[in-house]
């Protein structure tokens, strides 16, 4: 799933997907670009979006990534992101397609949105999560689903462990005007607060994510003592080699590594299980 954090980030996104038959694409406007809105027309952007999702279905698969983030206020301020994270419910409802969710630091404001419109939208992720027990069962009582990355996709063989297996996997774009945004991704795998949170979680609620190319897991984080498999890496791009210090789809394998570790599950039951409940959410025609 390629995620679309903007107009025209989904526009992108969809052109990308459209190259492959295992791409899919979410259209919607990440909280700290809400102030896109208002730049010109509200309303005429909303309805690009939900023109661009009405007209891809089959491709786009999901609204967002929309939601709140308070850590980051510099890039949009909070009215704003509150306002337009409401008003992306009516693509949800127009659509009738889950949402890509993303909470940083606003739990109550978002479970508060959340509950006064989950009869809009069909379901969807919070996706990077990193929040607390507590956050999590807020969530999950509204019958979300909780994603863990190192916490961006999708389809993606996961490998190996004897056989193949499947999974989803989730990819930001990373284009010349967003390279900015580097330092926006939080890790859900990061502390062994983190780690606690992930073994509370039904296995029925959890999802799993890349949050590629941001989020990777680093030799500091709580998570890494469980990672088995490697990857051969350079400096400069090489065909046949991931890039030095940047997340990769093909990662997914170690976020199952440190999920099922956590969690003391097989790793094929966990992938499984986790690729069903993307299944159900995402693709739920298959």
């Amino acid at each position: 799933m390629i995620t679309g954090g903007n107009l025209q980030d989904s526009k992108d996104a969809l052109h990308l997907a459209q190259t492959n038959g295992m791409f899919f694409s979410t259209v919607g406007c990440h909280p700290t670009r809400c102030g896109e809105f208002e730049k010109n027309n509200p309303d005429l952007y909303l309805k690009e979006l939900l023109n661009l999702a009405e007209n891809n279905k089959g491709k786009v698969v999901a609204i967002g990534e929309c939601g709140l983030d308070f850590d980051r206020l510099q890039f949009c301020p909070k009215d704003t992101q509150l306002k337009y994270f409401e008003k992306q419910f009516e693509l949800s409802e127009q659509t009738k397609l889950p949402m890509f969710l993303h909470c940083r630091n606003s739990h109550a404001e978002f479970l508060d949105i959340m509950k006064r419109n989950r009869d809009r939208c069909v379901g969807g992720v919070v996706h990077s999560f990193d929040g607390t027990k507590e956050a999590a069962a807020a969530l999950i009582d509204l019958d979300l689903y909780i994603g863990f990355n190192a916490l961006c996709i999708h389809i993606h063989v996961i490998s190996d462990y004897g056989r193949t297996v499947y999974s989803v996997t989730v990819i930001h774009l990373c284009s010349q005007r967003n390279r900015g945004s580097k330092k926006l991704g939080n890790s859900s795998l990061k502390t062994e607060a983190n780690l606690e949170v992930l073994k509370s979680i039904p296995s029925e609620k959890l999802m799993i994510e890349t949050d590629a190319p941001w989020c990777g897991v680093k030799s500091t984080h709580a998570g890494s003592k469980y990672i088995r498999t490697a990857f051969p890496t350079k400096k400069k791009w090489e065909s046949g080699h991931c890039l030095k210090d940047r997340n990769e789809p093909c990662h997914i394998i170690q976020i199952l590594e440190i999920m099922s570790a956590v969690r003391d599950e097989d790793p094929l039951e966990l992938a499984n299980t986790l690729y069903n409940n993307t299944i159900k959410v995402f693709f739920p025609g298959i």
